[in-house]
């Protein structure tokens, strides 16, 4: 592929990553800055090189092949892994549920109940889906140009776990940072397997919904 021998390409990658963690590291409140200079980025980029929407790793081709090839992924991540983390965390380790209960707590306010709604599906399906344009689309597909795809995963599920950092008791904490970090490697790996955003993203969405409904039934 052209763009691997290209290190401008690794050294914008680098930069935006870089200024997207110093942002979060000083002011975790801006941690939506580094989505919209992310997504500005590829928007810019894509008209100036010319690039197609599969170079961002979004395709409709072969969408239901690759669903059905990694639905046993999908599964894992969406349904057992939720149920597991959600349901052990409430009866076994209440602080961690308690911690899952504040990620979410925005949407309470937001949101009067997790009661199905056309605008709360809008809103976790377009979060859920810059996610995966970005840690998959962007990050992972990209570093995959200059090295091993398992790489790209790795690099790809920390900076998510980065920015899902939140202070608190330091082994809640850690405990809640390797649950994120697993889900994702577990997209990412949808994404190597597929080459589909929207394929991590069906999972990624799936894994959320789950996980709310979970959370609002207990």
């Amino acid at each position: 592929m052209s763009e691997a021998a290209n290190p401008r390409i690794l050294l914008e990658l680098m930069l935006i990553i870089g200024v997207g963690v110093v942002l979060f590291w000083l002011i975790p409140s801006l941690v939506w800055v580094y989505e919209i200079l992310s997504l500005s980025y590829l928007l810019i980029e894509r008209r100036i090189r010319h690039r197609k929407l599969e170079d961002l790793g979004i395709k409709n081709q072969g969408i239901k092949a690759d669903l059905k090839r990694n639905l046993p992924i999908i599964i894992l991540v969406a349904v057992v892994i939720q149920f597991a983390v959600i349901i052990g965390s409430y009866w076994l380790w209440l602080p961690l549920f308690l911690r899952l209960e504040d990620r979410v707590a925005y949407l309470e306010e937001h949101f009067s109940s997790f009661a199905p709604s056309i605008l709360f599906l809008i809103f976790i399906g377009a979060a859920t889906l810059v996610e995966e344009i970005i840690f998959r689309g962007f990050v992972q597909e990209r570093i995959g140009w200059f090295q091993n795809g398992f790489i790209g995963i790795v690099i790809g599920s920390l900076l998510m776990s980065i920015f899902h950092y939140s202070p608190g008791e330091l082994s809640v904490v850690l405990v809640d940072l390797f649950f994120v970090f697993l889900d994702s490697s577990l997209y990412g790996l949808i994404y190597v397997r597929s080459r589909n955003v929207l394929v991590s993203w069906t999972a990624h969405l799936s894994a959320d919904l789950v996980g709310l409904c979970l959370l609002w039934i207990l």
